[in-house]
């Protein structure tokens, strides 16, 4: 089944309505089984890694402009904005922005803003921000929207800036398990969820053409299979966090980031070069 950004535009909104809280919109569903303790603990550790793996690989400082591509209901803002100048967000769904800026009010974070538009068509001058965060999005647009996001979050951010990016990772076990899946569906002519899962490989292309390069990765949900039940899901992450030490065996979860060096130069230098022939 083709599904489109324009698609994902409107699961998103329809998502975001009344009815869960920012967590759950954020994680698409639910956050915590009924009566789960167990995944309520996982969750929480998941929750905390990530967030200290943001702050670390952004490099905060106080003169600092950040634009947070696809913030959603703004889970990051009050991690961030303590640190910075100023945070911006933006994101393709009316429903999520409404929710940004109901946490913007409530929370009192005076120094963000956020507004909708168009990652593939940043609505910024080139060079405006120090540090982009573009957390879970990507999937949900196609190759061709994927490279245009890229090649946008780099020309609008500053040479010798940092891009954090949260992807799916193909190259992972329920990356490769989840293609298979989808292949066998589609022969006998069942409908399939069409988000894009992308490899390591993929992305360091892509970024080093547009004038990115990959210094950093984390990850999780090495263990991952689809599909398995929440709660065995649950299990498996809990044991990740206490066996896996080893950074290579990182590159496998499915839930991959990556922390991007801005350095343009070389880019524009091979495009004006171009340009004389």
């Amino acid at each position: 089944m083709k599904t489109t950004s324009a698609d994902w535009r409107d699961w998103w909104n329809e998502r975001a309505k009344p009815g869960f809280s920012d967590l759950d919109v954020d994680r698409g569903g639910p956050h915590l089984a009924e009566g789960s303790e167990h995944t309520a603990t996982v969750n929480e550790e998941l929750e905390r890694r990530a967030r200290a793996q943001l702050l670390a690989a952004l490099e905060l400082k106080p003169t600092d402009l950040v634009l947070d591509a696809g913030c959603g209901t703004g889970a990051n803002f009050d991690a961030v904005s303590p640190k910075v100048r100023e945070v911006i967000g933006i994101d393709f769904s009316e429903e999520q922005i409404a929710r940004a800026h109901r946490r913007i009010v409530s929370e009192k974070l005076l120094n963000v803003k956020a507004q909708v538009g168009d990652m593939t068509k940043l609505p910024f001058p080139a060079d405006s921000f120090d540090k982009v965060i573009c957390a879970s999005v990507l999937q949900y647009l196609d190759d061709a929207e994927c490279e245009a996001a890229v090649s946008e979050m780099i020309r609008v951010c500053r040479n010798d800036g940092i891009i954090v990016i949260h992807a799916k990772n193909r190259t992972s076990l329920y990356g490769i398990a989840l293609s298979l899946l989808r292949a066998i569906a589609r022969v006998i002519g069942r409908k399939t969820v069409n988000d894009h899962y992308r490899s390591r490989r993929w992305y360091g292309r892509v970024l080093s053409e547009y004038g990115g390069q990959i210094v950093d990765y984390d990850a999780f949900g090495i263990f991952h299979f689809p599909p398995l039940a929440q709660s065995i899901v649950q299990r498996l992450l809990r044991l990740e966090l206490q066996i896996v030490k080893r950074r290579f065996w990182k590159r496998y979860g499915v839930n991959y980031k990556m922390t991007v060096r801005v350095n343009k130069r070389p880019y524009i230098v091979v495009r004006e070069e171009l340009k004389s022939y």
